[in-house]
């Protein structure tokens, strides 16, 4: 009708008319564009669009940062712009959800159901309900200790690469870091001599999760797995999501994805306040924050975003510009010193000079493996034990030591610079430089 009555008009213009035929030519054309314009449906703006947000308001004098991160060493999580470098360096303190500086202590204290474990109470107990004193045709049977030998070498202890590098294999290694995003943003913290926290509590974290597991069993309207738009909510869009910052999208692939409300309740929702509530503890002491919490806990109405805008504070996002290359390689330079102590066995058999505290985390029980994380310089210590029983098989310590050096060239990860035969106490032994 609009078209119409434009020709109508025109019908009626003189010839002679034909600075006026020009102006209204250039109106109407002007008023068609903007009228479809306003005809076409509205794109809904992103509410959450970037990984990163400036935290000001409530009469702060300066701003403190949100991030979300993902817990994994692949580049994509990676892309980190000089805004990023720019925010740690400005904060006080810098806080992940739990802190890394206590992680080795609590997870020493607690099993997997997220218990505090007591001796007298042991909650191991529902992992492991064999009697102590069953036996089977292999309890009284013994192997030849060069097997133990070769794992005590080439042991890549699972606890220490999920505190420090969460890699994945040869064929991921390639396009991984040296780390995760979490324990690098710790690690700058520390280089830069900030002051570290966490914004949960280790032990009421683990416990949160047990008990969203657990209701999650229980959850009589448990979602049915859907297969329609499964591949718009997939792991390539879930990376895509995180790659281009856009968290409108990552919490619509969650809320897809979900299973259990009742879970999703404990899991996130009850951790998203928690962790509002400690970073609003932290700010109000006057300290500006950096804080780096997993993606999923940012967006939505009951998100940390909009949990810490209800509290009073402006959050903005921040752009992801290019990534960072300088400033990064600037930090990986950086060592943060330590102070070493002498630990010393159970026995009396050694001491050793680390520079912290020795846990029992190894995972092959043939192995007695004590393990040590600096968490700030990404490096372990380890000391491991080998019962060889070699008497059984006529071995003395000569024939061992023969054995040991045989193994050696085989199962020492990367390159051997050095070895160098040594005698400690009456022990003979190699001391071993590799890359």
């Amino acid at each position: 009708s609009l078209q119409h009555g434009i020709l109508h008009l025109l019908k009626t213009i003189q010839p002679q008319d034909t600075n006026f035929m020009k102006r209204t030519l250039l109106l109407l054309v002007s008023l068609i564009y903007f009228l479809s314009l306003a005809a076409q449906p509205k794109i809904k703006d992103k509410k959450y669009p970037s990984l990163l947000w400036e935290i000001t308001g409530k009469g702060l004098k300066k701003p403190s940062y949100l991030i979300g991160t993902m817990h994994v060493s692949s580049k994509l999580a990676f892309h980190l712009p000089d805004s990023f470098y720019f925010a740690i360096r400005n904060a006080q303190v810098v806080a992940l959800e739990t802190n890394p500086e206590t992680w080795q202590e609590d997870m020493s204290k607690y099993d997997f159901s997220g218990e505090t474990y007591n001796p007298e109470n042991n909650f191991y107990g529902n992992y492991m309900s064999i009697p102590n004193d069953y036996l089977s045709i292999n309890t009284l049977k013994f192997y030849k200790y060069t097997g133990k030998i070769e794992r005590s070498l080439f042991s890549n202890p699972s606890t220490i690469n999920n505190l420090l590098y969460r890699t994945y294999g040869n064929e991921s290694s390639d396009f991984e870091e040296d780390t995760y995003l979490d324990m690098y943003i710790y690690q700058c913290g520390k280089k830069w001599g900030k002051k570290v926290t966490g914004v949960e509590n280790y032990g009421e974290s683990m416990k949160l999760m047990a008990e969203a597991y657990r209701d999650a069993a229980k959850d009589k309207n448990k979602k049915e797995r859907s297969y329609d738009g499964a591949e718009e909510y997939s792991a390539d869009k879930l990376q895509e999501a995180y790659r281009t910052g856009n968290l409108d999208l990552l919490d619509s692939i969650n809320k897809f994805n979900s299973f259990s409300l009742a879970f999703d309740e404990k899991f996130l929702y009850r951790r998203n306040e928690i962790q509002a509530a400690s970073m609003d503890s932290i700010i109000k002491t006057g300290n500006t924050l950096f804080v780096g919490v997993g993606a999923a806990h940012l967006p939505g109405e009951r998100g940390v975003i909009e949990i810490l805008r209800k509290k009073g504070y402006k959050l903005r996002p921040v752009k992801m510009g290019e990534r960072d290359s300088r400033d990064k390689d600037l930090v990986d330079k950086l060592r943060v010193p330590v102070i070493f102590h002498t630990e010393t066995a159970d026995d009396g058999l050694f001491k050793v000079d680390i520079p912290g505290k020795f846990y029992k985390f190894g995972e092959d029980a043939a192995l007695d493996q004590k393990q040590y994380a600096d968490m700030s310089n990404g490096s372990y210590y380890m000391v491991t034990r080998i019962m060889t029983n070699a008497w059984m098989w006529g071995h003395d310590e000569n024939d061992v030591a023969k054995t040991v050096d045989s193994l050696l060239y085989e199962n020492i990860p990367g390159k051997i610079l050095s070895k160098t035969m040594i005698a400690k106490n009456g022990y003979k032994g190699f001391d071993i430089t590799n890359r």
